[in-house]
């Protein structure tokens, strides 16, 4: 039994490994994307240059803005304290330390360079900005790249694996910082103990907190204790970090298509559809028409908004069935690829805030999650990774050219609506994924470090 076991998870962790790189890339380009010309748009671009508020003479501008925001419109008793002692009084320090986690991040996750630090960093810099009701996106990056961290994804064709071997300062350097966190595994259970009371905290601060946002930031963060308790529970139990992982991003997704269903009444570009109304739903595919690439515009006037009810239905019975089949863990890869296949159709019409963050834990869903905690292990279904085609390299290489060339000639304003650029951000969202795919599918010069002698168990004695 013990060698069959080996075996399972040796074989999980030679064919996870183009998965874990893909995340990782694919998230480190929309956070880059997200400093240049995103909604929270930062550093800008050669067409834009940097945002006064954020470089600059005005630099700080937002910071204190959104600060005071969340102070006068109501957030945590202790995190509105925390603002007006540590930030109010200095935002434009916060504003560079903010930039520097944010690229530090975005670069270490792109090239798999120092990738547990630059994660870490990321998830430190995230957290806070839950906080102050920046609930629409903030998850949906750190989920991705808390996945990293667990998962040590830089040792995935990534710098860190040319670096790990080597016996000079730099591959030292290089161990030591993707070192697992010094925890034993005996101190596991009451972590996860502490986790899970703190989840309970903003559970029960729910009906406290008046703003909208600050209810969602409480729902947010009681699931991401939840997570994380349950997750310590399983890898003290002994099972592989990576895979446990997996499956926490696979009940995150089946809980934001539920919750994107259930919560949201209204529809936007920065949504998934739910159960809005046919003329909702229409008006927002009628301002995605104007402003998206011919092609696709034409089939949404000739396709979509005719049967828009139909849509709806679609839609909703799509999110509905796929988010329960995640959150429970039933037929994993099936309802994975669906719901990968369904982002990206989303992310191709033009809904192109929230479709391309989801697709980035969808991913993990599909490929490596259902061993745990889910239906399928209790059946006895073990699904193993699929095996990504080198044969997929060039083509999708092209296509994600020509897609930045087309963007490019277009150009994004990051200051407009996401309606008003909605063509050539669905066309940079689908590039980033063809060029993560691109960058995987390649044969590996490099081989990964072994998983099992590197980071089995993370805090083992």
């Amino acid at each position: 039994m013990l060698n069959s076991t080996t075996t399972t998870e040796s074989a999980f962790d030679d064919r996870s490994g183009p998965w874990i790189a893909f995340t990782r890339v694919f998230a480190g380009l929309l956070l880059l994307y997200e400093l240049t010309l995103g909604g929270w748009w930062k550093l800008g671009w050669v067409t834009t240059g940097p945002n006064p508020e954020w470089v600059g003479a005005d630099a700080g501008a937002e910071v204190y803005e959104v600060s005071e925001q969340a102070i006068e419109e109501g957030t945590f008793g202790w995190f509105a304290a925390l603002l007006e002692a540590v930030v109010l009084p200095a935002p434009e320090l916060w504003t560079v330390l903010a930039l520097a986690a944010q690229v530090a991040t975005a670069v270490g996750l792109i090239l798999g360079l120092w990738t547990r630090p630059a994660a870490l960093l990321g998830i430190v810099y995230f957290l806070p900005v839950f906080h102050l009701g920046m609930i629409r996106t903030s998850p949906l990056f750190t989920v991705p790249i808390a996945f990293a961290f667990v998962a040590n994804a830089g040792r995935y064709r990534g710098l860190d694996a040319v670096l790990w071997n080597r016996s000079d300062a730099l591959g030292r350097l290089t161990r030591a910082l993707n070192a697992a966190l010094p925890f034993r595994r005996a101190w596991y259970p009451p972590l996860a103990a502490a986790v899970a009371v703190v989840g309970a905290y903003y559970l029960l601060s729910i009906p406290e907190t008046v703003d909208t946002r600050v209810h969602l930031t409480s729902l947010e963060l009681t699931v991401f204790a939840g997570l994380v308790a349950g997750g310590l529970s399983y890898v003290y139990r002994g099972a592989n970090p990576t895979a446990v992982a997996a499956d926490a991003l696979r009940v995150f997704v089946g809980y934001r298509f539920l919750q994107e269903v259930v919560v949201r009444s209204e529809p936007g570009v920065n949504a998934l559809p739910g159960w809005a109304s046919a003329d909702a739903q229409a008006e927002v595919f009628e301002g995605i028409a104007a402003s998206h690439v011919a092609p696709v515009s034409a089939v949404i006037e000739l396709a979509v908004l005719p049967a828009m009810s139909a849509w709806i239905l679609a839609f909703a019975a799509v999110q509905t069935a796929v988010g329960i089949a995640l959150l429970v863990g039933y037929r994993t890869r099936v309802a994975g690829t669906v719901a990968v296949g369904y982002l990206a159709v989303l992310t191709a019409l033009g809904l192109v805030r929230l479709a391309p963050l989801v697709f980035a834990s969808a991913v993990v869903a599909a490929t490596l999650a259902g061993r745990h905690a889910s239906l399928d292990a209790v059946a006895g279904r073990v699904p193993r990774p699929p095996v990504i085609s080198a044969r997929a390299s060039l083509p999708a290489a092209a296509v994600a050219v020509a897609f930045l060339s087309g963007a490019a000639a277009i150009g994004i304003d990051p200051e407009a609506g996401y309606g008003e650029v909605a063509g050539p951000v669905a066309l940079v969202m689908l590039a980033f994924g063809l060029l993560s795919l691109a960058f995987v599918s390649r044969p590996s010069a490099t081989p990964s470090p072994d998983a099992a002698a590197t980071d089995s168990a993370p805090g083992d004695d």
